[in-house]
């Protein structure tokens, strides 16, 4: 009797809404019984490699101006010196206006880059501390600056629904148990702009390829006409341009892979958190955060 009357307790209305309570918890990974650390530590990782972005969206209207300056009837400069030198090329030199284009493009591209942060760090802090503080450009301004940057109107499209969630993360005070209903949100959108700058990052590899090859030719036909001390010093300075874009390649590549494995861990995120536990989340996610860990310092300028 006595066991039975333990059994029947067992059964009390609170107990099964307690028990009610953290199985839905445990389902949909509101975690009202713990942190999600490790979306917080994935979108940390996120942002790091995120900053990589911009020097090399600059870096795209540069690599024309030093293709341009590397003609044939171009006198020799480094490429490659400390602003402000007094080898620097002219800023705005007219024979270089071909190369404005690329300058908006760029601001347009670190605008897009700021939303795609401002909204992993939203996701940090609302995974970290229950709720965010994070607030970016509105929509239309967000829609604007992806389309100066000349992405696509899916991607422009999802810049600006990225802005909207952060602005809507921010203003209704989201708590963490509407955390896993941003990141489905968010999931088509974060894929999208990804994937655009990828293609950004494709095209600039293909102007720094053209770098290379016009940087090569232009040293030769200059070191076929000198001799002795000349073209020694010719030989290092060409060395010294051909690592500075050699450095810039690695540093595009090593984007390249931090987008890819954002996109995938920000999609893995998404499913775990509705189908594991927080262990398990945290093992499924750990893969994304240790690429996105090394890959950061290669995104570093020198």
């Amino acid at each position: 009797m006595h066991s039975y009357k333990n059994l029947i307790g067992w059964f009390a209305p609170e107990r099964i809404a307690l028990a009610t309570l953290c199985l839905v918890g445990l389902l949909t990974l509101t975690l009202s019984c713990a942190s999600p650390e490790a979306i917080s530590t994935f979108a940390d990782s996120a942002q790091k490699s995120l900053a990589g972005g911009p020097p090399l969206f600059n870096d795209i209207h540069d690599s024309c101006v030093r293709r341009e300056t590397a003609r044939p009837e171009q006198p020799i400069l480094p490429l490659f010196v400390p602003p402000g030198s007094k080898n620097a090329p002219p800023k705005n030199p007219p024979a270089l206006s071909t190369c404005a284009r690329f300058a908006d493009e760029a601001q347009g591209l670190n605008n897009v880059s700021a939303v795609l942060t401002a909204y992993f760090r939203a996701v940090q802090q609302l995974s970290a501390f229950n709720t965010s503080s994070v607030s970016t450009a509105n929509t239309s301004a967000a829609e604007s600056a992806a389309t100066a940057a000349n992405l696509s109107s899916v991607q422009v499209d999802s810049v600006g629904k990225l802005a909207g969630l952060v602005t809507q993360v921010f203003t209704e005070s989201y708590q963490r148990r509407r955390l896993v209903d941003a990141l489905r949100q968010a999931d088509p959108h974060v894929a999208a702009v990804t994937q655009g700058l990828d293609s950004v990052i494709k095209n600039y590899l293909v102007f720094l390829q053209e770098e290379r090859q016009t940087l090569t030719g232009r040293y030769q036909s200059v070191g076929d006409t000198n001799q002795g001390a000349i073209l020694l010093l010719l030989n290092r300075a060409y060395s010294d341009d051909l690592a500075e874009i050699q450095h810039r390649q690695a540093a595009a590549v090593a984007y390249q892979e931090s987008l890819k494995n954002i996109r995938e861990g920000h999609h893995q995120a998404v499913v775990g958190a509705q189908h594991m536990n927080t262990k398990e989340l945290s093992l499924a996610l750990q893969p994304y955060i240790s690429k996105l860990d090394t890959l950061a310092p290669m995104l570093q300028e020198k």
